[in-house]
């Protein structure tokens, strides 16, 4: 009986699993609509986030810390939105050129994002 149920679970999970592109996609679609919780979910509970390619030190760490900072941008920037300029993937990598508008200023920027077992676990923002 416990293997039975063993295997229902990983046929379950194996099931579910979403590629990193649609993990990608759900987290800017969250984004967009200023949903922090949607947005936050797609993380990993130890996720972390980078400014810089080749940073040691993460800027965020946690999908407590995301979800609050984020909220708070989401809160002080009601017409935040992000399109999507083009999009790559390697692998469990999933590569954004985004343009941000809805702040002071828009801004276009390259995302990295590293999704492993239907989560964010690590994204960079090169600049």
């Amino acid at each position: 009986m416990k293997k039975l149920l063993f295997l229902l679970c990983l046929s379950a999970s194996t099931l579910f699993a979403q590629e990193p592109v649609e993990v990608v996609q759900a987290q800017l679609d969250a984004y967009n609509n200023q949903d922090v919780n949607a947005f936050a979910a797609v993380f990993a509970e130890d996720a972390k986030l980078y400014m810089n390619l080749g940073d040691t030190e993460p800027t965020m760490t946690g999908r407590e810390e995301i979800k609050r900072r984020y909220g708070a941008m989401f809160a002080a920037n009601p017409e935040n939105k992000s399109t999507l300029i083009g999009r790559m993937t390697q692998g469990n990598f999933v590569f954004d050129h985004e343009r941000i508008t809805g702040r002071d200023k828009p801004i276009t920027i390259m995302a990295v994002y590293e999704v492993v077992d239907g989560r964010i676990i690590r994204c960079w923002f090169p600049r």
